[in-house]
């Protein structure tokens, strides 16, 4: 259950071959150095890495001497940090505190909202986060770094159903929020002083219908003009800002 922070190094081909076929540790890649002489050596290496979002840099040789210490990179190494995962389920079982706010991020890949989100997250006590084993930020420095290390403080739960983690919860007696800006009723109407899941949605799909046929109460925050809707971010505080107001009125 604990989570660590460092940053690590691994070098050669086959290493970084096989991280970024593990589904379990590509989303701690943060980004990979290739020898600028020798990339085209790496392009299948390189496009998979691009097509998850992973930053690609062509360094001189010398850089990758360095990072390596002397060690046979040949021409390719990686960059990760390393944060462990939390099951929702063991959160439930071992914490010393109940469980009130659980927020599900739903598809959130813009790596600096999702720092931003966890940022206000943590600040306003929320307990933990939830998020899909795929399409989904990697915590990574940029995240870590956005969120001014509140991902190393709450607990990040990356579960690979959620339908039946949602359905469990349920079970659990949270209610299922769905956060979004085609319902009608207003966050302020729902008592969010109770056990509650408050799903956001992606920033380009909004949330998955399979969720949203899971929810107890769909809600949205109102607005003044007749606009598209806010950054996912934005929201995010101002939600976590009215579950805060409502707890400490009391």
């Amino acid at each position: 259950m604990k989570k660590s922070s460092s940053e690590n190094i691994i070098y050669g081909a086959r290493a970084v071959e096989e991280i970024l076929k593990d589904n379990n540790r590509i989303h701690n890649v943060e980004k990979i150095l290739v020898d600028e002489k020798k990339h085209r050596n790496y392009q299948q290496l390189l496009n998979t890495a691009r097509a998850h979002k992973i930053a690609v840099q062509y360094v001189p040789e010398v850089k990758l001497n360095k990072l390596s210490k002397g060690k046979n990179h040949q021409g390719i190494l990686a960059h990760i940090i390393d944060v462990q995962y939390h099951s929702i389920y063991e959160l439930l079982e071992n914490t010393t505190h109940a469980l009130n706010t659980i927020l599900f991020l739903d598809r959130i890949t813009d790596v600096r909202n999702f720092g931003a989100i966890a940022r206000s997250a943590y600040a306003m006590g929320i307990d933990a986060i939830i998020v899909p084993p795929k399409e989904t930020a990697s915590i990574n420095a940029d995240a870590i770094k956005t969120s001014a290390g509140a991902l190393l403080k709450i607990p990040v739960c990356r579960e690979n159903n959620i339908s039946e983690t949602l359905q469990f919860l349920k079970e659990k007696g949270f209610q299922i929020v769905a956060c979004h800006e085609k319902t009608s009723q207003l966050i302020f109407d729902v008592d969010l002083k109770l056990p509650s899941v408050i799903i956001l949605g992606s920033e380009h799909n909004g949330i998955l219908k399979e969720y949203l046929r899971l929810s107890d109460i769909e809600v949205k925050i109102p607005m003044a003009k007749d606009f598209d809707s806010l950054n996912v971010s934005v929201a995010a505080g101002i939600i976590f800002y009215e579950i805060q107001r409502q707890k400490l009125c009391l």
